[in-house]
């Protein structure tokens, strides 16, 4: 039996392992090895000790302290989960069984869609909700990437290098990011803004050909990226019957307990950050989360 599972990692389970290593917690990562919007970004400006680093590399950073560290990492997907009076036992995707004492939520957000017509048809075709892992289908043609938050602007700024055009629609008169991404968007000369308006429907003929935005008004483009902000991803957990709040994020307190006993959850996910979504806060999360159950051991 272990001490601790934690389901994920990254920036939120990576730094777990971490510090319940550190405390001689038995512990294991199943790990999903999927990507997420920051190992996506090909610059991270934000991030203390790096004046520029693109998000795959930050992340192998924290995976080579992690492994330093000691701990057991298995590249599985948990499919189901259920709670004794004493541990948890998960059932991964390739039937292997784990029974735990603790439990770390690290799961990621989902993709939230446009809900448009001939979007869910033409995804990974001529619709991507990441511009990094189909840049080779962008170069040199016209896209139009939907959103207003940092990660539409900061992709919009790395397609601006590779595309004809970049066409940049958000629903609302003014964009949420940070204001040094904004000025650099507002400046380029290769970035149209489009504020105030939405995506009404996808046309195409053999190929995508043209987006039409509420306002009647008509894109010519090749490619649509969409960037609007994601959803909890918590399904697998509903066995647990953990809390959550109207828009699906898991409670936790200000140890990141949820509200089923010895369960602990952080980053996008939870309630905590006051969706603040960045890799330092969900680092500085699990922590904590970790160092939580480190006191809640030695009361066993």
């Amino acid at each position: 039996m272990y001490d601790l599972a934690i389901i994920w990692a990254w920036s939120a389970g990576l730094p777990a392992w971490i510090y319940s290593s550190r405390y001689k917690l038995k512990n294991i990562i199943i790990w999903e090895l999927l990507w997420w919007a920051l190992t996506q970004s090909h610059q991270v400006e934000n991030y203390p000790g790096f004046e520029k680093i693109s998000g795959s590399d930050l992340m192998n950073k924290f995976l080579e302290h992690a492994k330093i560290s000691g701990s057991e990492v298995m590249n599985d997907k948990v499919i189901e989960i259920s709670k004794s009076d004493k541990s948890f036992k998960l059932k991964t995707l390739s039937w292997k069984e784990i029974e735990s004492r603790f439990l770390l939520i690290a799961s990621w957000n989902k993709y939230r869609y446009l809900k448009v017509k001939w979007e869910q048809e033409f995804i990974w075709k001529w619709v991507s909700y990441c511009a990094t892992c189909d840049w080779m289908f962008y170069r040199w043609r016209e896209v139009v990437i939907v959103g207003g938050w940092n990660t539409a602007m900061t992709e919009a700024l790395y397609l601006s290098e590779i595309c004809m055009k970049v066409h940049i629609v958000h629903r609302s008169s003014s964009f949420w990011g940070e204001k040094v991404l904004i000025d650099r968007i507002m400046n380029h000369k290769n970035i149209e803004i489009i504020l105030n308006d939405e995506v009404d429907e996808i046309k195409w003929w053999m190929f995508v050909e043209e987006v039409l935005l509420k306002s009647w008004k008509t894109l010519k483009v090749d490619w649509i990226f969409v960037a609007i902000w994601n959803e909890p991803e918590t399904s697998v957990f509903d066995s647990l019957w953990i809390e959550l709040d109207e828009s699906w994020y898991i409670i936790v307190d200000p140890r990141q307990e949820t509200s089923v006993k010895w369960v602990y959850a952080a980053w996008d996910i939870t309630t905590n950050s006051n969706k603040f979504q960045q890799t330092l806060i969900s680092s500085a999360e699990w922590a904590l989360a970790a160092n939580s159950i480190h006191e809640d051991m030695l009361k066993l």
